[in-house]
């Protein structure tokens, strides 16, 4: 076996975002309706929720689906929507994405705002897990949408090796499967100014831009841009070659780890491409990374693998898809850290 360099992994879900204030998935639409009604859209969406739903009640939280719910219903909605009805009524397929468009935008921005407040206050918690991402040169996987990371780690020197597109980069690299709040399509990034937007991956229609800095987008007309996210639903779809490369990047950077951190990730029993692509760099530990003359490397071995989260119910999860043992601390990710947990500080 080859002697393994030391290369710290994070995998880090909800959980983290849920310590500086962002919603957890079951509490997110609810949370989320008073912007919804602010912005007068509430209406449409309760009638969508109330198809699927006929016992929804805007005032009773128990009513509420959740969002990854919803969302996966609005899609099977679309899919069967010219299937099920001999003639088009008044509700259209164009109305229900824009429907879908329009939640999704509300949401976009108000994980903006969340991410503005838990920066303005910035947790000493917080600072000490960026510090030692950074003193580590650590890859972090993170299947959250927000900038938090991406700001603290980088701030104005965010580029695509930030996000583990150029593997020349030296230091910290945010590995970002589900997508981001600051990367746009390239039929979208086109009236971005060109100082205001850096590319990741793609040419042509496929191309993808990053914006920096790391705020929400808004024209001086009003106009909102969608950003490349993939949203949460039971079957996600992953498109273009931006995440073909993210997804080789999450293998590439576990399959030769000597410790993962897995901070607040619930993985979810609905996150197929999540756990098989996981489960990719776990057994290439012990059996060696596949290469492209279709020959495996010698294997590193087993990582150490950590699982930091309030509730017992990941572990099971995780511990299935690592294939090993894992260590596991019930507790906040902010008491873990104060606790010693990132190690000698």
């Amino acid at each position: 076996m080859p002697e393994r360099k030391q290369r710290t992994v994070y995998v880090v879900g909800a959980g983290l975002s849920a310590g500086l204030g962002f919603p957890t998935i079951a509490n997110l639409l609810p949370d989320l309706w008073p912007r919804l009604e602010k912005a007068g859209i509430d209406a449409e969406i309760a009638d969508v929720i109330r198809f699927h739903h006929p016992d929804f009640n805007a005032e009773r939280r128990e009513t509420y689906p959740t969002i990854e719910q919803l969302l996966s219903e609005m899609r099977a909605n679309a899919d069967l929507f010219e299937s099920t009805r001999p003639a088009m009524g008044n509700f259209t397929s164009d109305k229900l994405e824009d429907r879908r468009a329009k939640l999704l935008l509300e949401m976009a921005g108000w994980f903006h705002s969340l991410k503005t407040s838990a920066l303005r206050s910035k947790p000493s918690w917080l600072q000490r897990l960026a510090t030692a991402m950074q003193d580590q040169q650590a890859s972090i996987i993170s299947f959250n949408w927000d900038l938090v990371l991406d700001d603290l780690l980088f701030g104005e020197s965010l580029d695509k090796g930030s996000y583990g597109l150029d593997r020349r980069r030296r230091g910290p690299r945010l590995i970002k499967p589900h997508g981001s709040l600051n990367w746009y399509r390239s039929d979208t990034a086109g009236p971005l100014a060109p100082e205001k937007k850096f590319s990741l991956a793609g040419s042509g229609a496929a191309e993808v831009f990053a914006f920096r800095p790391l705020r929400e987008v808004l024209s001086k007309s009003g106009r909102q841009y969608m950003p490349l996210i993939v949203p949460p639903v039971y079957m996600k779809q992953f498109e273009g070659p931006l995440f073909q490369r993210l997804w080789q990047e999450t293998v590439q950077v576990l399959s030769t780890a000597s410790e993962v951190r897995f901070l607040g990730f619930s993985l979810a029993e609905a996150d197929f491409h999540a756990r098989f692509v996981l489960r990719c760099g776990f057994y290439n530990q012990e059996h060696g990374a596949l290469r492209s003359d279709a020959r495996r490397d010698a294997a590193t071995g087993r990582a150490k693998v950590v699982v930091v989260d309030r509730s017992r119910a990941p572990l099971a999860r995780i511990r299935a898809t690592v294939g090993w043992e894992c260590e596991f601390h019930e507790k906040e990710i902010s008491a873990w850290i104060t606790d010693g947990g990132l190690g000698p500080g």
